[in-house]
C-alpha cells in the first residue's frame, strides 16, 4: 500500500556549545551561590534569580542571549518588530540521586539550560509530550518519535538547550558521581505584536 507519514506542528529544541572553557572567575561565581540557594523538590536554587545580570557572568550572558535571539530569528521568524529577551534566571545544584521534578515555565515563551557542570555520558534532560494525560495507553513494540511520550537530550558541561517554555521536562535521579550544575533562564518577547488590520495589535 502507498503512504507517506506528513509530520504537522514539530517542535523545536536547540542545542548550542559554548566552545571554549569557563573561567575561573565564572566558576567561582557559580560554586559561591550554591551556599545561598532554596530547596527544590530534589535539588536546590540560588536565591539569586537574575544570575545573568551580575557581571561575572557577562560571556555567559551574552552567549545566551545570541543563542535566543538565533532561536527566535530562525523558528519563530517573526514579521513584525518583535524582540526577545532574556527576563529571569537562576543556578540549579544537584547531586548523585537528585532530580528536578517535571515542570514547565509560566510567563516565559522560552527557556534555556546552559551547563556549568554535567557529565557527557551520563547527564541528560528529558521532555515529555503533550498532553501527558493520555486516556488509553497501548504499548508500542519499538519507540519512535510518534508513540513515545518522552524524549531526552545528552548534555554536557557548556552545552546549552533552548525549548518552548510550555513543554513539560525533568530531570531523572542523577547517576553520576559529579555534581550536576546549571543555569536556567525564561524570556519574554517586546516591541510589536499582531497586525493593525487584523484587529489584533499591541505594541509592548
Amino acid at each position: 500500500m502507498d503512504y507517506k507519514i506528513i509530520d504537522i506542528f514539530p517542535t523545536a529544541v536547540m542545542k548550542f556549545k559554548l566552545g571554549k572553557n569557563l573561567n575561573k572567575a565564572e566558576i567561582d561565581f557559580v560554586n559561591l551561590h550554591e551556599s545561598k540557594h532554596y530547596q527544590n523538590a530534589g535539588n536546590t536554587y540560588s536565591r539569586n534569580t537574575f544570575i545573568l545580570n551580575e557581571d561575572e557572568m557577562k560571556h555567559i550572558s551574552e552567549f545566551c542571549n545570541n543563542s535566543l535571539q538565533i532561536y527566535f530569528e530562525k523558528v519563530i521568524n517573526p514579521l513584525t518588530d518583535t524582540n526577545i529577551k532574556i527576563t529571569q534566571s537562576w543556578l540549579n545544584y544537584t547531586n548523585t540521586k537528585g532530580f528536578h521534578h517535571e515542570h514547565d515555565h509560566p510567563n516565559s515563551i522560552i527557556s534555556g539550560v546552559f551547563y556549568f557542570s554535567a557529565d557527557k555520558e551520563k547527564d541528560i534532560i528529558a521532555f515529555n509530550r503533550l498532553p501527558s494525560n493520555k486516556q488509553i495507553q497501548i504499548f508500542y513494540k519499538e519507540a519512535n518519535d510518534y508513540n513515545t511520550i518522552q524524549t531526552d537530550i545528552k548534555v554536557e558541561t557548556g552545552d546549552l538547550v533552548l525549548f518552548p517554555s510550555y513543554i513539560p521536562h525533568f530531570v531523572p535521579p542523577v547517576e553520576s558521581s559529579k555534581k550536576r550544575i546549571s543555569l536556567a533562564f525564561n524570556s519574554f518577547v517586546y516591541g510589536e505584536l499582531g497586525l493593525p488590520q487584523a484587529l489584533n495589535y499591541v505594541k509592548i
